[in-house]
């Protein structure tokens, strides 16, 4: 269960036809967005209550809450479902494309990664299910903007054996590493593509590189050494995109 906080956030969710479980409303606050809120709420079927400040001061942690709380169910709360099974059924005649978060701990990254794989048309999202950002977090799902509901997510506990099941299921699968010989921009990437990224400090564990059948770099003329780990996702997946594009339908 993912928590969306803001009228913003909200309303961008009553609109999408997220799946909304409850609205949470804080007593005694009188605004017209929030009353337009409740209107759409009603008009929807979904339940909405008034509570204390304080009750959506903690479910937001920390972000700004503006009167109203939903809570919102996930693809993967909405559909849970096993890796396994979920990889067993892949079409991989259409050439997915998968993006995996190896120990990404930072909710805002966690986000804007998700948001950026739906945008790029990913299948899904594969994150660890321990030493990661809580996907259930407000600040995850307000970073997502959404996606969270439109994209499945999958939560494994070993990196390295979902890249083998992945390698053994077709997929071509590149981690993104700065030390990396090859470009990313040198590679053909219009199969079955699963991108690998690692944590926002250490970036891609020893032993999950290693398992990757290939390593690759984003140039950087510049002198900062290394990019926030949800802007490189966006350069890697978007390479992606741009060379199906370029490739056509039939790729």
């Amino acid at each position: 269960m993912a928590v969306l906080a803001g009228i913003h956030a909200v309303k961008h969710a009553l609109d999408a036809g997220e799946t909304i479980d409850e609205l949470l409303i804080e007593k005694g606050k009188s605004h017209p967005r929030i009353n337009e809120l409740i209107h759409l709420a009603k008009k929807a079927g979904i339940r909405f209550t008034f509570v204390p400040k304080e009750a959506l001061v903690r479910l937001a942690e920390g972000v700004p809450h503006q009167g109203v709380v939903a809570k919102v169910a996930s693809a993967e709360s909405v559909a849970p479902v096993s890796f396994e099974m979920w990889l067993d059924a892949i079409d991989m005649d259409r050439a997915p494309l998968l993006l995996l978060l190896d120990q990404v701990t930072d909710p805002h990254n966690l986000g804007a990664c998700i948001r950026t794989a739906e945008a790029a048309g990913c299948l899904g999202v594969i994150v660890m299910k321990d030493h990661a950002a809580d996907v259930g977090s407000p600040v995850v799902a307000k970073a997502a903007c959404g996606a969270l509901s439109r994209l499945p997510l999958l939560r494994v506990t070993n990196m390295k054996r979902c890249i083998e099941q992945l390698q053994k299921k077709g997929f071509w699968t590149v981690g993104l590493a700065g030390e990396a010989d090859t470009s990313i921009y040198d590679v053909a990437l219009t199969g079955a593509t699963a991108v690998v990224m690692g944590s926002e400090g250490a970036g891609l564990r020893r032993l999950v590189g290693e398992t990757c059948d290939q390593l690759l770099r984003i140039p950087m003329p510049g002198s900062v050494e290394s990019l926030n780990v949800s802007v490189a996702t966006g350069v890697a997946l978007f390479e992606v995109t741009r060379q199906r594009l370029k490739a056509g339908p039939g790729l």
